[in-house]
């Protein structure tokens, strides 16, 4: 079983050779290592190329002009993919050694995982890491599809999936941004997923990886999803609605708390356009709150 890791980058010279080593010191040999540099204007290239010299079997470097779209980049990683089992790892993380060997113990055990996530801890510095992000009670598969719209699971890139679901899912969406968090709804809302419960990526906070904006860009970005969803994936217009409207609330809230009043006007009109008067009453409470933010503005 080979497993095909997939890292976008740009302008990481500083930190992608933490990342590398932590692939090259992964337990499980069997992998390739794809990165696709989005234009990097820094030493990144050379930083990669050092490694290659020393590991040509393992590592392939893809140097792309800027194109900012991560769900494009991950694409020329897919399409130049030659393993069963397809992995995501962010230019600025760390993978725990056991990783791999974690992962291939799943897919060559249950047979009917396809999409694989696992625990993980955010950290600054290595000396200061974080507890477990989730707080569940050990290994599950299950569907998540719920938790994923209603925001207690996140989309980290933390996954790994056979690369067999490309044939039913396809490639990421070239006309979303990131695209991550559409493909988990995607592979969500037709098989279950297995979640282990071990820490196994080192997830780095610092500021050019994670914004109050950047969540809301993923908002902004399920709302398409959730039309995709509805037509193409069976997804239940109760489900559909509920999910609409607490998605088109944060991103109001967002925007209100960031003194965009006609762009939080805009997202409120939205959710009683398209909600029946049952679910307004459900919402209308926060809803209230909202309005009376609005006249202190």
């Amino acid at each position: 079983m080979k497993f095909s890791i997939i890292t976008i980058t740009y302008n990481r010279a500083h930190l992608i050779g933490e990342t590398i080593e932590s692939v090259l010191y992964q337990t499980y040999s069997n992998y390739e290592l794809l990165i696709i540099d989005d234009g990097s204007t820094d030493d990144t290239k050379n930083v990669v190329n050092e490694f290659i010299k020393t590991n040509p079997d393992k590592i392939k470097y893809f140097y792309s002009e800027k194109i900012g779209f991560p769900s494009k980049l991950r694409n020329i990683g897919l399409r130049n993919s030659i393993g069963d089992i397809i992995s995501i790892l962010d230019s600025d993380d760390i993978w725990l050694p056991e990783k791999l060997f974690e992962m291939h113990s799943i897919f060559s055990t249950q047979k009917d995982a396809y999409f694989v996530i696992h625990n993980l801890k955010h950290f600054v510095t290595r000396d200061n890491l974080k507890e477990p992000f989730y707080k569940f009670d050990g290994d599950f598969y299950k569907p998540i599809l719920q938790e994923l719209l209603f925001g207690d699971i996140l989309a980290f890139p933390v996954f790994s999936m056979r690369k067999s679901l490309l044939n039913d899912i396809g490639l990421f969406d070239e006309g979303i941004i990131e695209g991550q968090h559409d493909y988990y709804l995607k592979v969500a809302s037709r098989y279950p997923i297995y979640y282990v419960d071990k820490p196994l990526t080192l997830m780095r906070r610092h500021g050019g990886n994670y914004t109050k904006n950047f969540d809301i860009v993923h908002s902004i970005d399920a709302i398409r999803t959730l039309q995709t969803l509805k037509e193409e994936y069976d997804l239940k217009n109760g489900l559909y609605l509920r999910a609409y409207s607490f998605i088109c609330y944060k991103i109001a809230k967002y925007y209100l708390e960031n003194h965009d009043k006609k762009e939080g006007v805009q997202y409120l009109n939205s959710i009683l356009e398209k909600t029946s008067f049952f679910d307004i009453w459900n919402i209308k409470s926060r809803i209230l709150k909202l309005k009376y933010y609005l006249r202190s503005l």
